[in-house]
């Protein structure tokens, strides 16, 4: 059973050996190689822009996310990479907390729009412990944020839990859910890491004309056509993906905090302040 690691131990980790993988981009649909190479502990995760001159470093951190509707991205100076969440949700899963990461183009491969192709790669390899603390904190006061008609709260909770609220109500084939994961019991290898991202073929249309993006390759993901419900790999497919990106967006911050989260039709925008709004709480 793959459980959520900080439910199980607070050491740091990273990889046994040197591994890659390579897919086309999903706003770019650029071909780009991705190396992830072991590092010391206590060094976090670091992506290294191989493509450019200099070969620039962009450190994961809050301080480096930069909000956007659609995908996390983290940016230092003028390099950036876009559409980590994936890969960071796969890491904190694992428990991965240091790697170096040499990407050749300005986003992560999409894969099949979910984490596990990342998780399988890293399992394939192994993980190794190292002996340095990974912070745990757990949150003693409730955090409230709100967009619009969308929320995202974090409460304390002696279990540690992800609940996601779906409404595309405007949208019946991908409709209304709710789904909630309790990483310790559950195994996320089945329950969470093959979820995919999604879109409707209307907003993906959209996005494709206003240059948002560059593909609507259904390899890369869901994409949900008017009047026809998708085959979904497991049941809440569409919030469990949700729940998948605020977990990789939590990741960003360098330790645990534990709590009970829950987004009421949230995304990367919300996630992003509240993985700011934890970082000022737990500096």
């Amino acid at each position: 059973m793959l459980k959520y690691f900080y439910t199980e131990m607070t050491l740091q980790k990273t990889l046994r050996n040197e591994c890659e993988l390579q897919g086309p981009g999903f706003i770019h649909n650029l071909d780009t190689r991705v190396v992830f190479t072991p590092a010391e502990p206590s060094t976090g995760l670091t992506f290294f822009r191989s493509d450019l001159s200099g070969r620039p470093s962009i450190h994961c951190r809050p301080a480096s996310q930069e909000p956007s509707g659609n995908c996390t991205i983290l940016r230092e100076d003028s390099a950036s990479v876009a559409v980590v969440e994936h890969f960071l949700a796969a890491c904190a899963v694992l428990g991965i907390t240091n790697l170096a990461v040499e990407v050749s183009g300005p986003e992560m491969p999409i894969l099949d729009g979910s984490a596990w192709a990342y998780a399988e790669k890293f399992l394939a390899v192994g993980l190794k412990t190292q002996d340095a603390p990974y912070r745990k904190y757990i949150l003693s006061r409730p955090l409230f944020l709100s967009d619009g008609e969308a929320a995202l709260l974090a409460v304390p909770s002696e279990t540690l839990r992800f609940s996601y609220l779906l409404d595309y109500s405007q949208r019946p084939e991908i409709g209304c859910d709710f789904v909630s994961v309790t990483p310790e019991l559950e195994d996320l290898s089945e329950s969470l890491l093959p979820a995919r991202t999604f879109i409707s073929e209307q907003d993906a249309l959209t996005a494709i004309q206003n240059g948002s993006i560059k593909s609507t390759d259904e390899s890369m993901g869901l994409i949900v056509r008017p009047g026809i419900k998708p085959e979904l790999r497991m049941p809440g497919e569409f919030a469990r993906h949700k729940i998948l990106d605020l977990m990789g967006d939590l990741h960003v911050l360098g330790k645990a905090v534990h709590a009970h989260y829950l987004g009421i039709k949230s995304g990367h925008k919300l996630n992003a302040r509240l993985v700011r709004e934890l970082a000022a709480r737990f500096p």
